[in-house]
């Protein structure tokens, strides 16, 4: 199934050297607040190289409806790297309720011998991430096109 496609101009780090190390990602989702928006499948970002990471809180319900989330990951990139990978957000279609409508992505980044992140890339009102809904019919949204 095609993935579609939503893109978003670098934020706060596009002056950053891409020789800087990201030591975390931090991904924040909303998922919308419309019927039946939340879902029980699987989440993950991609990032290519850098690694798959599956968003899940342990005891928590995510992605429900109107319900934001926000989930931390360490790696040891490159911002430089980070770049120029394809970014995909999407879900494995399992569970009674597969079907997921996003309304806001934010990635901040960490950087080696920091505290803080940065705004890396949001994005709004991304759409429901479903194989019957229109008007994408597929589950997973490519949010940053690798090079």
């Amino acid at each position: 199934m095609e993935k579609f496609k939503v893109y978003a101009q670098e934020e706060a780090t596009k002056n950053f050297l891409g020789i800087r190390i990201v030591s975390s990602i931090q991904v924040t989702v909303s998922t919308a607040d419309k019927p039946l928006a939340g879902t029980d499948a699987h989440v993950h970002l991609n990032c290519g190289s850098i690694g798959d990471f599956f968003m899940k809180k342990a005891g928590e319900k995510d992605f429900e409806r109107a319900q934001t989330g926000t989930y931390e990951f360490d790696t040891n990139c490159t911002l430089a790297a980070l770049r120029s990978e394809r970014i995909v957000l999407g879900h494995d279609n399992t569970g009674k309720l597969a079907g997921w409508c996003v309304s806001h992505v934010a990635i901040r980044l960490k950087f080696a011998g920091t505290d803080d992140f940065h705004l890396y890339k949001q994005w709004d009102e991304i759409g429901w991430l479903a194989e019957d809904e229109a008007p994408y019919n597929a589950t997973a949204v490519e949010i940053q096109k690798g090079i």
